[in-house]
């Protein structure tokens, strides 16, 4: 991903490229959430049924739309994803590094003595 090219005086240069990527928990979750809308409309959209109650019907559809709405989340991230692959940028990154002595090491600050006239 990176390419050295030079190092000067704590300063060192690289050629890197840099790609956005979708992140997948995200879309995960929106279709999930998503699911569960859908799974609520049908829920109160046809005729309750004697053998079950509204609720068991809603927690039966919460399951396969809550697991379809996922699935289909990260299909779109992956789509996403290849969408942006196409759009990678290479760029010049420096990294600074600073050596800084140690605390002990530091060489101690003497007050000026006061004058006692």
């Amino acid at each position: 991903m990176s390419d050295q090219s030079s190092t000067e005086s704590g300063i060192t240069t690289a050629n890197v490229t840099v790609q956005r990527s979708p992140r997948y928990l995200r879309f995960f979750f929106v279709g999930i959430s998503i699911g569960v809308i859908v799974a609520l409309i049908l829920t109160f959209s046809f005729p309750a049924d004697p053998q079950f109650t509204q609720t068991q019907v809603f927690g039966f559809l919460v399951i396969f739309t809550g697991i379809g709405g996922g699935v289909l989340g990260l299909v779109f991230a992956l789509v996403v994803d290849r969408v942006y692959s196409r759009h990678v940028i290479t760029t010049t990154a420096e990294r600074t590094t600073v050596n800084e002595a140690p605390a002990a090491e530091a060489p101690a600050v003497e007050a000026p003595a006061a004058d006692t006239h």
